[in-house]
């Protein structure tokens, strides 16, 4: 099997991200939220129990901005802050019913607009672009839990 370089092949799931996001909106319901509180809430939402710090890092955010912006979410009652029982150091974030209830908008808007932008695929480029999908997430998945 070639190698290829990550680093170069990994810009391309950047370009992909651009394509797909580059004329989303916020639904109008939102408007009091910005793209990096959004990120956090979808991340919180569709991650299997993150660490704080981990998800900072998903999002390429300083632990500073970061703590600031889930500060925010408290505030606006999406989320909260759990700190393990196992270990005290670790904090993790969930959901409020509200925030699941943000979550769900946001996620039904942007399925819609993302089903939109690939409907000039074939159905078979769709069906590599999901299986690629898939990939991907359990990559993420394996990579996380080791």
């Amino acid at each position: 099997m070639e190698h290829k370089k990550i680093a170069i092949e990994l810009n391309s799931i950047d370009l992909l991200k651009h394509i797909l996001f580059k004329d989303y909106t916020f639904p109008k319901e939102l408007a009091d939220l910005n793209l990096t509180q959004e990120r956090i809430l979808m991340t919180v939402k569709n991650s299997a129990q993150l660490p704080m710090v981990t998800i900072a890092r998903a999002i390429g955010l300083e632990k500073g901005p970061f703590s600031q912006t889930v500060d925010k979410l408290e505030e606006l009652d999406l989320l909260k802050r759990m700190r393990s029982t196992e270990d005290k150091r670790l904090v993790y974030l969930c959901l409020t019913d509200k925030g699941a209830a943000i979550t769900a908008i946001i996620e039904e808007s942007m399925e819609n607009h993302f089903s939109e932008k690939i409907s000039i695929l074939s159905t078979v480029e769709k069906e590599d672009f999901f299986h690629a999908l898939a990939l991907l997430k359990q990559t993420a998945i394996n990579l996380i839990s080791k």
